[in-house]
């Protein structure tokens, strides 16, 4: 038999796995601040999915996400993987609907990813975190 406080241990750790929230976090650095979004965090915010060809991926807006970091609308974004991959994404693209930062991926596409629809090349595997950079004058 079961002592009465490794039960309720026993039945809390299963709980946990059952309704263990997407793993990651999200770095939002802008100036000489920053803010770590985990992905717990980011489930909170409005949640809209979005389908790119066949795959459907749902999360929060980037826009939101950046927000909820203490960043103004407004502002580029430098976008980092995992393995160091950089990509900019202008303002416009930020304040867009449809970008979302994407939770609960299989290992080789998250645990986080940029989606932006009919954009390709800035849908970034793997991403962990977001820069603040002003926006580029055209």
């Amino acid at each position: 038999m079961l002592r009465p406080a490794l039960a309720l241990a026993a039945v809390l750790a299963a709980s946990a796995c059952s309704a263990t929230p997407p793993a990651g976090a999200l770095e939002v650095q802008t100036g000489s601040r920053s803010e770590s979004l985990a992905a717990a965090r980011l489930a909170e915010l409005p949640q809209i999915e979005v389908a790119v060809g066949d795959k459907r991926y749902a999360g929060p807006r980037l826009r939101e996400a950046l927000l909820a970091a203490g960043v103004a609308s407004g502002v580029d974004v430098e976008v980092i993987a995992a393995d160091g991959y950089k990509q900019t994404v202008s303002a416009a693209t930020v304040g867009r609907d449809d970008v979302i930062v994407a939770l609960g991926l299989p290992p080789d596409e998250g645990p986080l990813r940029l989606i932006v629809p009919g954009s390709p090349g800035l849908s970034i595997r793997q991403v962990i975190a977001a820069r603040a950079v002003p926006a580029a004058v055209p």
